[in-house]
């Protein structure tokens, strides 16, 4: 599930917490009150029908936060867990399940996000000259290409896990310390690119770096590259991933 999250972080948008009103004038709402009674009026009504709207925008803005805690939330449960020499079964059954719920938090940040940018936030014509949200973008991309590495070693020790218990045979050989520490550098990585996503969040939302002659694919460029590339360097070293020998097999005194 982890993998489907990171598909497609160049087409799906995130957007911003603030809208358009944010900079209006603050005497703007007294300035209303002077207005004629008709035209007052047909603000309220106009208000109330899109009441519809401004729920649904409630609920994107919702999942979208709520995803992007959950997937923190997994990044810190592997890394106390998929991180440790001589990790349990059970630490590793954890960050199992930690990894799964990345996946799905992944996948309800990238859907929540293309609504509220298309339907719920400034509009693309905001973001596409948005530097600072290709740069979110560009962080969000490095956490979808980093995670194939993790993600694909836990596959293949769960299946090879379940096939053992179900054979009633040894389980597989935990990590090695080698493995241990590859996937601790790079689930601290995408920890690090989480603690950024805030605040280019927060410097989007209120338009520094705005510019207006930035081409969108100019932007998305080297979100689509980090994808594309790291991930499938990751791939390829998840499953190309050779464990040391054991030292009886490797060094003659011991035998």
């Amino acid at each position: 599930m982890r993998l489907a999250s990171s598909i497609f972080p160049a087409i799906v948008l995130f957007s911003p917490t603030l809208s358009f009103q944010t900079f209006l004038p603050h005497h703007s709402s007294l300035a209303a009150h002077r207005l004629p009674s008709t035209i007052r009026d047909t603000r309220t009504i106009t208000k109330i029908a899109s009441s519809d709207d401004a729920l649904a925008s409630a609920a994107a803005a919702y999942t979208h936060y709520l995803g992007y805690g959950a997937v923190v939330s997994a990044l810190v449960t592997e890394r106390l867990t998929l991180c440790k020499q001589d990790q349990s079964e059970e630490e590793f059954d954890l960050g199992s399940y930690a990894d799964i719920m990345y996946g799905l938090a992944g996948t309800a940040i990238l859907v929540s996000g293309y609504f509220r940018v298309v339907d719920y936030g400034k509009g693309w014509e905001f973001y596409q000259h948005s530097p600072i949200f290709w740069v979110k973008m560009f962080l969000f991309s490095i956490m979808g290409a980093a995670s194939f590495f993790p993600t694909t070693k836990v596959i293949q020790r769960a299946v090879a896990k379940k096939k053992a218990e179900d054979a009633n045979t040894p389980l597989p050989p935990k990590w090695s310390p080698e493995l241990v520490k590859r996937v601790t550098s790079i689930v601290n990585a995408e920890l690090l690119a989480a603690a950024s996503i805030p605040l280019a969040a927060t410097l989007m939302a209120r338009g520094v770096g705005y510019t207006e002659w930035l081409p969108w694919y100019v932007g998305a460029f080297p979100s689509v590259a980090v994808i594309t590339g790291l991930g499938y360097k990751y791939i390829n070293e998840a499953l190309t991933w050779e464990e040391p020998a054991p030292p009886s097999l490797t060094n003659p005194s011991n035998k």
